[in-house]
């Protein structure tokens, strides 16, 4: 940003300058202490002028943010019984854009009314993992599978996210066989582990249907 207002910023002599482009003015903006250099924020945002995110010069704002972005009501009340704080007004300025995103709610997510009418008609899949310790068998990752009919689950346990291909078949076999009846689709989301070629193929020669949710909506599955 600092860039695309016309500056330079150059490190010297354990120093840091902001110059401007155009009319050659130059200021101190940070000092080195050790392998760091510290930014002095002010004298930043003065040279910058209206740089967005760099500093807020209004104390409401600037203290709303210090105290975990405190409503402005409770600030008042804050300012009075703490010491520290400036004396007067901390007049609120614009509304603050992380929270107005911290605010916003995603829609209401309505179930489908197509369910399965019988057992294996759609078999619902995810993987999960890696853990942060594994298990005394070494593994990593589990997949689930469950029939959207009986809402039965399998699970199987896995060292490597690989195996979700070799798990599946042998979960269809061992179901199948128990049932007596055939896996008609498999709904699952988009990652890799679903849409290899092998997957595809075995797909493809059985006759199972695939249905893919849409990305980052893991409610749809």
């Amino acid at each position: 940003m600092l860039e695309d207002k016309g500056y330079d910023v150059v490190f010297s002599e354990g120093k840091e300058f902001l110059c401007s482009k155009t009319t050659s003015e130059t200021r101190k903006i940070g000092v080195r202490v050790r392998n760091l250099y510290q930014l002095h924020v002010d004298g930043c945002a003065a040279m910058a002028g209206k740089v967005e995110g760099l500093v807020s010069r209004d104390d409401g704002e600037l203290w709303h943010r210090r105290l975990g972005h405190l409503h402005h009501g409770a600030l008042k009340i804050v300012q009075q019984i703490t010491i520290g704080l400036p004396k007067g007004t901390l007049a609120q300025s614009d509304q603050c854009k992380r929270c107005t995103l911290g605010k916003f709610v995603k829609a209401t997510f309505h179930e489908k009314d197509s369910r399965a009418t019988i057992i294996l008609e759609r078999i619902h899949t995810d993987v999960c993992g890696p853990f942060s310790v594994a298990s005394i068998a070494k593994h990593m990752y589990y997949v689930i599978f469950v029939d959207d009919f009986s809402r039965k689950c399998w699970i199987f346990f896995m060292q490597k996210k690989s195996e979700t291909y070799s798990k599946f078949c042998e979960s269809k076999a061992l179901v199948e066989k128990e049932l007596g009846k055939k896996v008609k689709a498999l709904k699952s989301d988009n990652g890799g582990e679903y849409i290899s070629d092998e997957f595809k193929n075995f797909r493809k020669v059985e006759g199972i249907r695939r249905e893919l949710i849409a990305t980052h909506n893991p409610q749809q599955n």
